[in-house]
């Protein structure tokens, strides 16, 4: 009888290492393509919130703006949380919230909880059961995107962004860096740096997906993708020339430099470096939370 061949001690090692060589090849391909994949649902969940949007305006033509202009051009997010009770309507005439905002595209019945989470992020549904009941999302947990203020105390010529709006105009993305991503680095610093002051919504902060007026989205590995001008930040040229859509509010007043009015977007350019504008007062994007 002839005895079978079997593996000697080094052949098997040799096919263990092998094997752990291609899961190694392997893992960060597979790894690649599901973040792809949910970068698709996520610019899925936006097109649909777009859509909702032309929905909403069907009747007056501007997209959600729930509360009046704040004299002092304050704004906020999560009216539960800031101590207020999302089961109640806020003021017209309070501080306006951006959230509140997007909710209303909940209440009337065109977008759904699950489509303000992005599934690259850690975020869950909105828990609301009977979400015509509430009038915010409960917490930041509970989205993922960053929406178009609305709302100005100051400036009489800023109109709410609509359907007749420059079709250009970034209406909504990937959370804001600095206000949900809670990235500590200077806005002047980040974007300056490898990961450009993009959203931390997507692996690595390699862009966002960009909802724009017209109801197109697009995946940007740059936030300045805002309307024409010189300047994405405090003395940070745009690669681009457009306004950076994660506008912040600097200490001291200064704001990333805009333009003076959206009906003048093509025209009234402003080329100022440093200027004092109030956040709420600015014609360019300013996309938060």
């Amino acid at each position: 009888m002839k005895k079978k061949a079997a593996f000697t001690l080094i052949e098997l090692l040799v096919v263990i290492a092998i094997i752990a060589l291609l899961i190694s090849i392997l893992l960060p391909a597979l790894s690649r393509a599901r973040e792809l994949a949910k970068r698709t649902v996520c610019s899925a969940n936006q097109r649909g919130i777009g859509q909702s949007m032309y929905i909403y305006a069907q009747d007056g033509g501007v997209f959600p703006a729930f509360s009046d202009a704040h004299p002092q051009s304050q704004i906020r997010g999560f009216y539960n949380m800031g101590g207020g009770d999302r089961l109640n309507i806020p003021s017209t005439s309070g501080t306006p919230s951006v959230t509140v905002d997007l909710w209303l595209l909940v209440i009337s019945g065109s977008s759904t909880p699950k489509q303000f989470t992005c599934p690259s992020t850690t975020d869950q549904q909105d828990p609301a059961q009977d979400v015509s009941a509430y009038f915010d999302f409960l917490n930041p947990t509970n989205l993922s995107y960053a929406y178009q203020m609305q709302h100005d105390g100051l400036d009489p010529k800023r109109k709410i962004i609509g359907t007749s709006s420059p079709p250009i105009f970034p209406l909504l993305a990937d959370s804001n860096p600095y206000i949900k991503g809670q990235i500590s680095a200077t806005p002047t610093v980040d974007r300056k740096g490898p990961n450009r002051g993009n959203s931390t919504n997507h692996t690595n902060r390699e862009g966002q997906n960009v909802l724009f007026q017209d109801g197109h989205v697009r995946f940007d590995k740059g936030p300045d993708v805002g309307l024409a001008g010189l300047f994405d930040a405090i003395n940070v040229k745009s690669s681009r020339g457009r306004d950076n859509i994660y506008t912040v509010h600097f200490p001291g007043g200064q704001v990333d430099p805009g333009l003076a009015n959206p009906d003048d977007w093509r025209t009234n350019l402003n080329t100022a470096s440093g200027i004092v504008v109030n956040p709420a007062g600015k014609s360019d994007a300013m996309l938060c939370p």
